[in-house]
């Protein structure tokens, strides 16, 4: 760890010597690893990374599906499988087909059971036949109805056969000499799984708006839940006998509570939510268009065994009070098959082929698998057996960790060309066992032939120099292993460090604008004898003796002005600004600031003569760059128009009638912007608005002609000005006497 200090401080020393920031990547999280490709390795509750139990190929390519799994005493387990409609024995290494549909137009073995008896029932579909195979490996068709699919199959110790089926959601309850019953009528949707409690109980659930029904031992049907997801297919009890079941569907709207409020208090519970990657659009009822499931367990078409559903899929738990809990989540993916082993939770999904275990608060994702769903878990003699499709295999979950696994990374995104630093890891490493990193890189954001090679393996946790070439885009792969006596060291950080290529700022917008008014303190009314200054907002310019003209960026401007801009660095570095201006009839530019860190300054125009101008900010990310390597961004505004004379009020008179009412006339000029505002005031008193003989104050030359009301007897002083575009002002007075 001392070493790993050291290299970090120097690396930073390093890199502030030279004026380079360098970033860092980090993984640490379990959405971090969950984001790559696991292969043999777990991704741990606390975001660690160690190797997965092995999984033992049982049943190696034997079908393009395994749809189910079922166990008899002797420990032999039994595969319905498609696409061949066979039934396979595995006993030891040993793999037989026991049964195959004579119907030539069955296509697949949909589910599979073992009666107390050892005698094993298989449905095959689209047939919907349902075979009894005697322990003597005699098979007979037991039952053959209306419904083309048989989804799951349940035994009770007496013999009487229950199963699930579709589309028209029948519950079947079939007596050993094969007199079917329906127990349950779930209208115009499929039955996709079932489970027999030991209270002889039975639990169906539906794939339209995942419905969970229940039929008492009494034959009494109720609907225990309704899922805002749909298609729930995969059920098993826990310990205590509760339910967990799962969906495999896309997520609904959910139609409100359709069972009765638990009377007890609501049960605590813990949501976790288990991220997938990509989406695509799917049919969302486990159809292929025409009400009909695909074999398939996918919500997709029968040719779309890659697809992956857009909504999310849950797991949830019925309590005995009737309550109903959401124990894990899934974004992307689907759950398939569920089972409940020595105090731990399997689950497993597609279409990604995903392993995971709940043990307590606890979620883990145990294993990725070539294949594309997980369909079907089963315990014999102990061992924990799962089954796949696309492709169809058996696998036994071994005790002990795989040998060597490795992750992947997602694929980080520097954002511009980059150097690459160090990479240096956390890991608890046993002896014998290791954690090696290589890394591979590209300009690419998908890694393609253009991308590096795989760098050879790095050894040194403390930090090792990346050797792949630079690039924007970087991946590293994590290989563990373990050592002889089978212990898995434990991955838990994974840190790269880079410098971005130096980077040109960006100067966003320049804005030229009058500066904000400073607020003037005004005394409020006394209290007691003591008045208190405060600011008050000050008036608008031309309030309230007319409305605001807005302000264009081509201006004109007057006074003081304030320049202001928006910049940016992609590369994070600080930058300074210098701002310059020059005259449309000029060819250089002259520097009004410079190493401004502020995004703005006041410019006083006063010091140029009236005319049009143009600024120029430019920035700089010197102060974190070497002289050499600094780069430079620049915008410069569109034209704008400096005046700072005011308009010109001549010959000004004033004629007095005998009702002692004035007519007054002037002329108004203005030499730069143009006017845009008259008044008038007598003896010093508000200004009066006034418009120029054409009515209209739009030009740089107008003719005054207006009245003034009467006046009392005696000397007045009348003031006339002009407020140009640039609001500067000019005026000229009168005085005159009224007898």
């Amino acid at each position: 760890m001392a070493r790993r200090l050291l290299l970090c401080v120097l690396v930073w020393c390093s890199a502030a010597a030279r004026g380079v920031p360098v970033e860092k990547w980090v993984e640490t999280s379990q959405s971090d690893f969950g984001k790559g490709q696991a292969k043999g390795v777990s991704i741990l509750t606390l975001g660690q990374l160690a190797l997965a139990p092995d999984l033992k190929p049982l049943v190696p390519d034997a079908a393009p599906h395994i749809w189910a799994l079922a166990v008899d005493a002797k420990g032999a387990v039994y595969a319905a499988t498609g696409t061949q409609a066979k039934l396979l024995r595995l006993t030891g290494a040993k793999v037989e087909t026991v049964f195959t549909s004579p119907v030539k137009t069955d296509i697949e073995v949909l589910a599979v059971a073992v009666g107390a008896d050892g005698a094993v029932y298989a449905s095959a579909a689209p047939s919907g036949t349902l075979y009894r195979i005697a322990p003597d490996g005699k098979a007979e068709a037991l039952y053959k109805g209306e419904e083309p699919y048989i989804w799951s199959l349940a035994v009770a110790p007496d013999g009487t056969v229950y199963a699930a089926t579709g589309p028209n959601g029948k519950l079947l309850k079939i007596t050993p000499k094969g007199k079917a019953t329906a127990i349950l009528s779930a209208g115009s949707r499929h039955l996709l799984s079932l489970l027999l409690a030991p209270d002889g109980s039975v639990y169906a659930g539906s794939d339209k708006d995942g419905l969970l029904y229940h039929v008492s031992p009494k034959g009494e049907a109720r609907l225990a839940y309704d899922a805002e997801e749909a298609d729930i297919r995969a059920m098993t009890l826990d310990s205590k006998g509760r339910l967990y079941f799962a969906t495999a569907g896309t997520a609904h709207a959910a139609a409100g509570p359709t069972t009765p409020t638990p009377a007890g208090p609501p049960t605590t519970s813990r949501t976790f939510t288990i991220g997938g990657h990509g989406a695509s659009p799917d049919a969302g009822d486990g159809s292929d268009g025409s009400g009909t499931p695909s074999p398939r367990p996918m919500p997709t078409s029968p040719s779309s065994g890659t697809s992956r559903p857009s909504g999310g899929n849950a797991i949830y738990r019925l309590m005995p009070d009737g309550d109903v809990v959401k124990v894990a989540g899934i974004t992307g993916a689907a759950f398939y098959s569920l089972l409940w082993h020595k105090d731990r939770l399997y689950a497993g999904t597609g279409n990604d082929g995903r392993l995971y275990c709940i043990e307590g608060n606890q979620i883990a994702r145990l294993a990725n698998l070539d294949e594309s769903q997980i369909t079907a878990f089963a315990v014999a003699q102990g061992r924990v057996l799962l089954a796949t499709a696309n492709s169809g295999r058996v696998y036994e979950l071994a005790a002990d960790h795989a040998a060597t696994g490795t992750l992947i990374s997602q694929v980080h995104d520097s954002q511009t060309h980059s150097r690459w630093g160090v990479v240096n890891w956390d890991a608890r490493v046993p002896p014998g066992a290791s954690v090696t990193i290589a890394t591979r890189s590209g300009n690419a954001a998908t890694p393609d032939d253009t991308w590096s090679p795989w760098s050879a393996e790095l050894s040194r946790a403390e930090g090792d120099h990346i050797p792949s070439p630079s690039a924007r885009f970087i991946q590293y792969r994590a290989t563990l292993k373990a050592n002889r006596a089978g212990q898995s060291p434990v991955l838990e950080e994974v840190v790269v460090s880079y410098a971005q290529s130096n980077r040109r700022p960006v100067v966003a917008q320049v804005q030229i604008q009058k500066p904000p008014k400073p607020r003037r303190p005004v005394p409020m009314p006394t209290m007691g004898g003591v008045g208190m200054p405060v600011s008050l907002p000050s008036p608008l310019p031309g309030s309230p003796g007319g409305k605001k003209r807005p302000e264009s960026p081509r201006g004109p401007f007057a006074d003081t002005v304030r320049i202001s801009w928006q910049a940016s660095d992609s590369n994070k570095d600080e930058l300074v600004y210098a701002v310059y201006f020059r005259g449309e009839d000029e060819t250089t530019w002259k520097k009004l600031q410079d190493r401004l860190q502020a995004t703005f300054c006041d410019w006083d125009t006063h010091a140029v003569p009236d005319g049009p101008f143009r600024i120029r900010v430019v920035a700089s990310d010197s102060p974190t760059n070497p002289t050499d390597q600094a780069q430079e961004g620049e915008r410069v505004t569109e034209v704008f128009l400096v005046d700072n004379t005011p308009p010109v009020v001549t010959d000004l008179a004033a004629r007095v009638a005998k009702d002692r009412t004035l007519t007054v006339t002037a002329k108004c000029s203005d030499a730069g912007s143009g006017l845009d505002e008259g008044e008038y005031s007598i003896d010093g008193g508000d200004w009066m608005s006034i418009v120029p003989v054409d009515r209209i104050f739009d030009g740089q030359a107008e003719a005054l002609d207006f009245k003034v009301p009467a006046l009392a007897k005696g000397e007045h002083t009348l003031v006339v000005r002009a407020k140009d575009q640039a609001e500067n002002t000019g005026a000229a007075k009168c005085v005159l006497t009224i007898e």
